[in-house]
């Protein structure tokens, strides 16, 4: 009976103890990591690593974020009234922990503080060192802008408008990864960095590269009438004309093939090709995608097959293509440097 009574007194030190640490992440957690010095969130999870991902994700929601509230979340508030006076309290628990999603990467994540509550939540501290970090930013900014010139002096010397024009599509890229990054650190850093100047260059190269689309004249022919519109309108959306003369051929098929499964559903196997013809006649570009349908009438299955190769199409078209251009570019500029 003494050991039990010592058990339980010994479980109930721990407990109290671990569950006073997990309320002390947030109350101390301007003490411990100053936002002068540090941004930081307290996590929370069922496990440690879901507890790092949720603080993660709430860090980043300093910058931008999206909160996908897929949890139950029951909350009150509680009135707790005495001789001295009267007090508010919250209280929130969670079944199903909040999913914190954002598009922001950042740079040198740290996790500090742990615990557990008593009934087994894990909370855990992730912040950010100002002055460190800062210190990463800046030369990440500073390689990803040289790598932009580059981009840009090689655009300008380019003997080709489709190189021009992938010199500077590669330059858009890696800006916008810059500007994000720019972003990031006027809030992480202590020192209110001044980028006007990269923006405005920057600013200038998207106007290069408007003008090098603009410059590009497709001619889309022999081109099936199911996904002549879309290829049409992903072309014109990144700036290039279309005309009865120009720099490119775009031809494209669609065919279709009824396939027997062995089942009361019709099935199409679809199957697409684009070529892309430069002025000397040579294919310098070849996207082909496939796929199947089924339905319970012919009529259906079409409609089906054609969506899913439209859908294709304006999902992978432009990924393919774009590689292509990347391909024009030295190994260095298409890895950014």
């Amino acid at each position: 009976m003494y050991l039990k009574i010592i058990s339980f007194f010994v479980f109930f030190i721990i407990s109290s103890c671990s569950a006073q640490t997990s309320s002390n992440l947030y109350q101390s957690l301007e003490k411990d990591y100053p936002e002068s010095k540090y941004l930081s969130a307290v996590g929370e999870g069922d496990t440690r690593k879901d507890a790092e991902k949720n603080a993660m994700g709430k860090l980043a929601l300093i910058f931008e974020s999206k909160i996908d509230m897929s949890q139950t979340l029951n909350e009150h508030y509680s009135e707790f009234s005495d001789a001295e006076g009267s007090s508010l309290t919250y209280e929130s628990t969670t079944k199903k922990r909040t999913n914190v999603s954002s598009n922001q990467k950042l740079l040198n994540v740290k996790y500090g503080k742990h615990s557990v509550d008593e009934v087994g939540n894990n909370y855990i501290v992730a912040y950010i060192n100002r002055r460190e970090t800062a210190a990463i930013y800046d030369e990440k900014i500073e390689n990803l802008n040289s790598s932009i010139l580059s981009l840009e002096a090689n655009a300008d010397n380019a003997n080709s408008k489709i190189k021009k024009y992938a010199a500077l599509n590669r330059a858009s890229k890696l800006m916008n990864e810059n500007l994000s990054l720019m972003q990031q650190q006027t809030i992480i850093s202590p020192y209110n960095p001044d980028f006007s100047d990269k923006v405005a260059a920057y600013n200038s190269i998207y106007r290069k590269k408007g003008e090098a689309a603009n410059s590009i004249t497709f001619v889309v022919s022999d081109s099936s009438e199911d996904i002549k519109n879309s290829l049409s309108s992903i072309i014109t959306s990144k700036g290039f004309k279309i005309a009865a003369n120009g720099d490119f051929l775009i031809s494209s098929s669609l065919k279709y093939e009824e396939v027997d499964l062995g089942r009361k559903e019709i099935f199409y196997n679809w199957f697409m090709n684009i070529e892309l013809t430069d002025s000397n006649n040579e294919i310098i570009f070849n996207f082909d995608k496939s796929g199947r349908e089924g339905g319970m009438s012919e009529s259906a299955v079409y409609s089906r097959a054609k969506y899913s190769a439209n859908k294709a199409l304006t999902k992978e078209f432009i990924i393919g293509f774009e590689k292509y251009l990347d391909s024009l570019l030295g190994m260095d500029f298409r890895n950014g440097g």
